[in-house]
C-alpha cells in the first residue's frame, strides 16, 4: 500500500488521510479541516475552507475531483469520478450531506445536497438550487439554480430563497434539524457498530476468533472488515467502506468491488451474505444476508435487504430499495422504492458493467502497488 503521507496534509488540530494515485498527490489548499478518518486521494484539487467529516471521501483517481472555496462535506459523503470520461466538479460553498454522493458531475456554488443524496453522472446542478435527502438526480440530468428538487428522480418543487437556502446548508454542519435535507434512514456514521466491544484501530478485526482473510486484494485503509470475511484476488473494498460478519460470514468474490462507504452487514441469524465473481457494488450501498451473482451490479445508494437474491448480470438501480426475499432475475434491472422490474439490461449496459469490473481491477492492482 503505497505514499501514505498524513503529515503533509495536516491541517492546525487534525490529520486526514491523503493518499497518492499513482503519480498524482492531491492539493489542498489551506486553511483546511479535516477529520482523521476522512481520505482525500489522487487528482483531487480544493480550495481554501475545505470542511471533511469522518469517512467523507474526495477520490479523484481515474479522473479529476475539483472543489471550490468553503466547500462541506458530511459523515460519509463521497465524492468520485467517471474513470477517464468524467471529473466531479463542486463550486464555492457547497454543502453536502451525510451519505451523500457527488459522482462524475458538475455541483455548481451554493448547492446544498441532502443526506443520502445521490447526483450522477454528466448531471449539472444549478447554482444556489437545493436536493432534498434521499434524492436521486439522474445521469446527465440539468436542474435549473435557485429551485428545492426531491424525489427518485428528482424533480422540481417550488423556487427556494437564499434564506430558506442557508438554513438547509447551516442545519447540515451544524447537526440540526431540517425536514429538508436531514434525513433519519442513514447507516451507522461511525466505527463502532462495526466493531466487537474493546477493538482497537486499524482495519482488520476478528470477531469471536473468525478473521478477515485477504487474497491479492485492496482493502482501503479507513475501510472496517470485522469477523469471517473472505475477499478474493483482485478484489477491493475502497474507502470508508464497513464489512461486519458478526458471528456470521461474507464472501466478496475475485474481481469484485465494493465501492466507497459501502455498508455491507450479517450476522448467523440473518445468513451469510455472498457476492459473486465480477460483482460491482456502487458507492454508499447498503447490503444485508444477500446473495449477489457473477457480473451483478449493485447502483449507488441502493439498499438490498436480508433474503435477497440478485442473479447474474442483473442490476439494481441507484437509489433502488430491494425488498426482502426479492429476487432480481438474470438480466433484468430493478429500480425504484421500493424495487420492481424495470426492463432488460441492455447489450451496451452489459459492456458497461464488464467495463466498470475490469476499471476496478486495474484500480486495485494501483493502489496495492508497493511503496
Amino acid at each position: 500500500m503505497a505514499n501514505y503521507d498524513p503529515a503533509a496534509c495536516a491541517a492546525p488540530e487534525r490529520t486526514l488521510v491523503q493518499i497518492d494515485y499513482l503519480n498524482y498527490r492531491p492539493v489542498l489548499r489551506a486553511p483546511f479541516r479535516c477529520d482523521p478518518m476522512a481520505a482525500v486521494i489522487g487528482r483531487t484539487a480544493a480550495e481554501p475552507g475545505l470542511e471533511l467529516e469522518a469517512y467523507a471521501t474526495l477520490r479523484g483517481d481515474g479522473e479529476w475531483v475539483r472543489i471550490g472555496a468553503r466547500a462541506y462535506f458530511a459523515e460519509r459523503a463521497t465524492v468520485h469520478i467517471a474513470d477517464g470520461v468524467l471529473p466531479a466538479i463542486v463550486g464555492d460553498d457547497v454543502t453536502v450531506g451525510r451519505y451523500a454522493l457527488i459522482h462524475a458531475c458538475t455541483v455548481e456554488d451554493g448547492v446544498v445536497v441532502g443526506d443520502a443524496a445521490v447526483v450522477m453522472d454528466g448531471a449539472v446542478v444549478g447554482a444556489r438550487a437545493l436536493i432534498a435527502a434521499g434524492s436521486l438526480v439522474p445521469p446527465r440530468k440539468r436542474l435549473a439554480g435557485g429551485w428545492l428538487y426531491a424525489g427518485n428522480p428528482a424533480a422540481p418543487v417550488r423556487e427556494i430563497g437564499p434564506d430558506e437556502l442557508g438554513a438547509a446548508a447551516a442545519a447540515i454542519r451544524a447537526g440540526a434539524p431540517s425536514p429538508l435535507v436531514r434525513g433519519s434512514d442513514l447507516p451507522s456514521l461511525d466505527r463502532a457498530q462495526f466493531l466487537p466491544a474493546g477493538a482497537g484501530t486499524g482495519t482488520l478485526h476478528p470477531i469471536s476468533g473468525r478473521a478477515p482473510r485477504i487474497a491479492r486484494a485492496f482493502v482501503a485503509p479507513t475501510a472496517v472488515v470485522a469477523g469471517d470475511v473472505l475477499v478474493g484476488d483482485d478484489a477491493g473494498v475502497y474507502f470508508g467502506c464497513a464489512l461486519s460478519a458478526g458471528d456470521g460470514r461474507i464472501v466478496i468474490g475475485d474481481r469484485t468491488n465494493v465501492q466507497d462507504n459501502s455498508i455491507l452487514v450479517t450476522d448467523a441469524t440473518r445468513g451469510e451474505l455472498r457476492l459473486g465473481v465480477g460483482v460491482t457494488v456502487g458507492h454508499n450501498v447498503r447490503i444485508g444476508a444477500a446473495r449477489i451473482g457473477d457480473d451483478a451490479l449493485i447502483g449507488m445508494g441502493s439498499e438490498v435487504a436480508d433474503g435477497v437474491v440478485v442473479e447474474a448480470g442483473a442490476c439494481v438501480g441507484a437509489r433502488a430499495q430491494v425488498e426482502p426475499g426479492t429476487i432480481v432475475k438474470a438480466g433484468w434491472i430493478w429500480a425504484g422504492r421500493p424495487a420492481r422490474a424495470f426492463r432488460p439490461v441492455k447489450r451496451e449496459e452489459r459492456e458497461g458493467f464488464a467495463l466498470a469490473r475490469d476499471i476496478y481491477v486495474r484500480y486495485a492492482a494501483a493502489y496495492t502497488l508497493p511503496a
